[in-house]
């Protein structure tokens, strides 16, 4: 199972990006999550897991997009303090 600590540094691999939301794709009986970004007016997803318990894909869509909430807040907070700096 994803801590935030993981979902937080798949995320950094795209710093450019500002993501606005999380994406559930159901292939081969597995769930596939991909965060959804903007970038120069290009969407973009990246892959963040597979789930292969069906069940749970729904629990942790919900989870995802939670972390992806707080995500976008402690990074425009980080950004605000920048800006403040210089």
């Amino acid at each position: 199972m994803m801590d935030f600590k993981k979902f937080e540094a798949i995320l950094h691999l795209r710093k450019e990006m500002h993501f606005t939301g999380i994406e559930l794709q159901h292939r081969e009986n597995k769930s596939e999550f991909y965060a959804l970004g903007m970038n120069n007016h290009t969407q973009s997803q990246l892959y963040i897991c597979t789930l292969s318990n069906e069940s749970s894909s729904q629990a942790q869509l919900k989870q995802f997009r939670t972390w992806l909430h707080r995500f976008n807040i402690d990074r425009a907070k980080q950004k605000a303090a920048l800006l403040k700096k210089e």
